[in-house]
């Protein structure tokens, strides 16, 4: 019997400023934090469980009021 990891992602926009978790293209049992904007190089950062890339996106999504 096959087994599938859970598929999860989640994408926050807000002035053209996006940052998004998604699972690893190569490891599905790895996730990928990446924060992009316009003008501005995508920071990629990759973590071994959900909850450490849910924790980056929250701390990048509050850095931006900043």
């Amino acid at each position: 019997m096959a087994v599938r990891p859970l598929a999860f992602g989640a994408r926050l926009r807000d002035e053209g400023r996006t940052v998004s978790v998604r699972v690893n293209d190569r490891d599905a049992r790895r996730y990928v934090v990446e924060d992009s904007g316009k003008g501005r190089k995508t920071k990629r950062r990759d973590h071994t469980s959900l909850g450490g890339a849910l924790k980056d996106l929250a701390k990048t999504w509050r850095g931006r009021l900043q």
